[in-house]
C-alpha cells in the first residue's frame, strides 16, 4: 500500500502505465528502424571516407547486414521515449513513499526464489551493458578513427552517468521503494539502448552518460533488494555468490554478443540489443518488493547488539569507498582495454573474444568457492586475500618475460588478470550491503556504489596511455591490487576490533 490518497494512487497508476507504455512502445520501434534501414543509404557523417568507401563499393556479404548510425530526424521515437519516461518519474513522485504491502511479505521459499531470480537477471544485464563497453571500443575507434584517449571518452561519460545514477538510486530506493527505483531504472535502460543509431561519436557520448544514469543506479538497488530477500546468516554468502554468476554471465553475454553478433552486424548491436533484455525486466516490475528500507525486526528475547561506536564506523566506511575506488579503478581500466589489448601480438580478433568468453564460462563454477570461502573466512579477509592472489599471479607472469615475448601468453595474462578483477568486483557491493545498517541500507550500498564508478572514471584514462604495452598495463593492475588488497586486509583487522569491543546485552 503506499501512503497516497486513493485519488492521488489512482493517478499514479495511470501515469506509470502510460508512461512505460510510451517507452515500450517506442523502443521497440527504434529497435525496428535499425535492423530494417535500407542498406543503400549511404554511410552516416561520422564514418570516415576514403576512395572506394561508398556503399556502392562494398563487398557483397555480411558488410551488407552493418548498422549505420542515423540522423536524429529520423528518430522520432527517441523524443517520445524520453516523453514517456518523464511520466513514469511524475508517476512514481506522485505515488511517494510506500509502506511495507501484504503482498510484498514474500516470506516463502517461492516468494524468495522468484525474487532472487529477477534480481541476479537483471544485476546480470547490468553487467553485461558496462562490460560491453569494452568491446564497442575497437570497433568504435575503427569507423570513426579515433586514437586510445579519445576513444577513452566513451568510458568516461559512460561512468559518469553511472556514479550519478548509483547516489541517485541508492537515495530513491530508500525514498520512493524498490519498485517504483526498478522500474525507472528498467526503462531508462530500455529507452537509451537506442544509442546504437547514433551518427556521431558526440551523440555517443551523450546516450552513453545517459545510458550510465540508468544502468548505475540497478547494481546497488539489486543488491539491496536480494540482501534483503535472502537474510538469515547465509545472507552474505549467498548474495556473494549470486553476484559473482550474475557478473559471469554478464560478461558472457557482452564477450558471446562481441563472438557471434558484432562480425554480422557490427559494433552498433552491442548497444541495441539492450532494448529487448531491458523491456523483459521492465515487465518484470510488479514482482518486485514495493517496500523502503527499514529496521530490521528483532524477536522477543533475543539478544540485541549495540551499535558500533561511531569513529569506528566512520573509518570502515571510508575504508569500504577507498576500496570501492580501487576497485573500480581496476575493473573499469581493465574491461575497457583488454578486448582491445588482447589482440596486440596477432592474436586474432575471433581468438581474443573466445578467449574472453572462456573466461566468463570459468567464473560461474567459481561462484561456490566465493561463497564457501565468504562463510570460512569472512567477506574482508577473502577480498584481502582475492587482491593479493591477484597481484601476485600478475607480478609472476609479468616478470617471466613470456608476457613481451609471445603474443597468446600476454592475451591469457590479460584475460586472467580480468577474470580476477571481476571476481573481486562482484564481491565488493554485497560487503558493503552485508555490514550495512539496514535502515541505511540502499543509501549506503548506494554510496559505495558511487565511489567504485568514480574510481572507474580514472581506469580507462589511466590505462589508455599504457594500451600500447601488456606487460604495462599489467604491471599497473598488480600495484592497484596490491593497494586493494591492503585496504581489505585493514578494513579486515578494523572490523573485527571493533565487534570484539561490543558484548551483547539482554532485551
Amino acid at each position: 500500500m503506499s501512503t497516497t490518497a486513493p485519488g492521488r494512487a489512482t493517478g499514479a497508476r495511470l501515469l506509470l502505465s502510460l508512461g512505460s507504455l510510451v517507452v515500450l512502445v517506442s523502443s521497440a520501434v527504434a529497435f525496428y528502424h535499425s535492423f530494417a534501414m535500407d542498406p543503400s543509404m549511404p554511410m552516416d557523417p561520422g564514418m570516415p571516407m576514403g576512395s572506394g568507401t561508398s556503399m556502392d563499393h562494398m563487398p557483397v556479404g555480411d558488410d551488407d547486414r552493418k548498422l549505420h548510425g542515423m540522423a536524429l530526424s529520423d528518430m522520432p521515437e527517441m523524443f517520445t521515449a524520453l516523453a514517456g519516461l518523464l511520466l513514469v518519474v511524475a508517476g512514481a513522485a506522485l505515488r511517494g513513499r510506500p509502506k511495507a504491502d501484504a503482498d510484498d511479505a514474500r516470506t516463502g521459499r517461492g516468494g524468495r526464489l522468484l525474487i532472487a531470480v529477477i534480481g541476479t537477471a537483471a544485476l546480470t544485464i547490468d553487467i553485461s551493458k558496462t562490460s560491453t563497453l569494452g568491446f564497442v571500443i575497437p570497433g568504435l575507434r575503427t569507423e570513426y578513427g579515433l586514437d586510445p584517449r579519445t576513444a577513452s571518452l566513451l568510458a568516461v561519460c559512460g561512468l559518469t552517468g553511472t556514479a550519478a545514477g548509483a547516489l541517485l538510486f541508492g537515495v530513491l530506493t530508500d525514498r520512493i521503494g524498490r519498485r517504483s527505483s526498478y522500474l525507472i531504472a528498467t526503462l531508462g535502460f530500455t529507452a537509451t539502448s537506442m544509442c546504437g543509431s547514433m551518427p556521431s561519436f558526440e551523440g555517443n557520448l551523450v546516450m552513453c552518460g545517459l545510458m550510465g544514469l540508468a544502468v548505475g543506479g540497478l547494481a546497488p538497488l539489486l543488491i539491496t533488494l536480494l540482501t534483503e530477500t535472502v537474510g538469515g546468516k547465509v545472507r552474505g554468502s549467498v548474495v556473494v555468490a549470486l553476484s559473482v554468476v550474475a557478473t559471469a554471465v554478464g560478461y558472457l553475454i557482452a564477450a558471446g554478443s562481441a563472438l557471434w553478433l558484432e562480425p554480422v552486424f557490427g559494433w552498433r548491436v552491442l548497444w541495441l540489443i539492450g532494448a529487448p533484455t531491458g523491456a523483459a525486466l521492465a515487465l518484470l516490475t510488479p514482482f518486485v518488493p514495493n517496500r523502503t528500507s527499514a529496521p530490521a525486526p528483532v524477536a522477543a528475547g533475543a539478544p540485541v547488539a549495540r551499535h558500533l561506536p561511531r569513529s569506528s564506523m566512520a573509518l570502515t566506511h571510508g575504508l569500504q569507498r577507498a576500496f570501492a575506488t580501487l576497485i573500480g579503478l581496476l575493473t573499469f581500466g581493465l574491461t575497457t582495454w583488454v578486448p582491445s589489448l588482447a589482440r596486440i601480438g596477432g592474436v586474432p580478433v575471433k581468438t581474443a573474444n573466445l578467449m574472453l568468453t572462456v573466461a566468463a564460462i570459468a567464473m560461474i563454477p567459481c561462484a561456490l568457492l566465493l561463497m564457501l570461502g565468504y562463510r570460512r573466512f569472512g567477506p574482508t579477509t577473502m577480498a584481502a586475500g582475492l587482491a593479493t592472489a591477484t597481484a601476485v599471479l600478475l607480478l609472476a607472469l609479468t616478470a617471466s618475460g613470456a608476457v613481451a615475448e609471445v603474443g597468446w601468453i600476454a592475451a591469457g595474462a590479460l584475460v586472467a588478470a580480468l577474470f580476477s578483477v571481476n571476481s573481486m568486483a562482484a564481491i565488493f557491493l554485497p560487503i558493503a550491503a552485508d555490514l550495512a545498517e539496514p535502515e541505511r541500507r540502499g543509501r549506503t550500498t548506494g554510496w559505495v556504489s558511487l565511489f567504485n564508478r568514480l574510481g572507474g572514471l580514472m581506469g580507462p584514462l589511466l590505462l589508455a596511455s599504457l594500451v600500447s604495452s601488456a606487460s604495462a598495463v599489467l604491471v599497473a593492475v598488480s600495484a592497484l591490487a596490491l593497494l586493494c588488497g591492503a585496504a581489505a586486509w585493514y578494513i579486515s583487522r578494523r572490523h573485527r576490533l571493533a565487534v570484539a569491543t561490543l558484548e551483547p546485552v539482554a532485551d
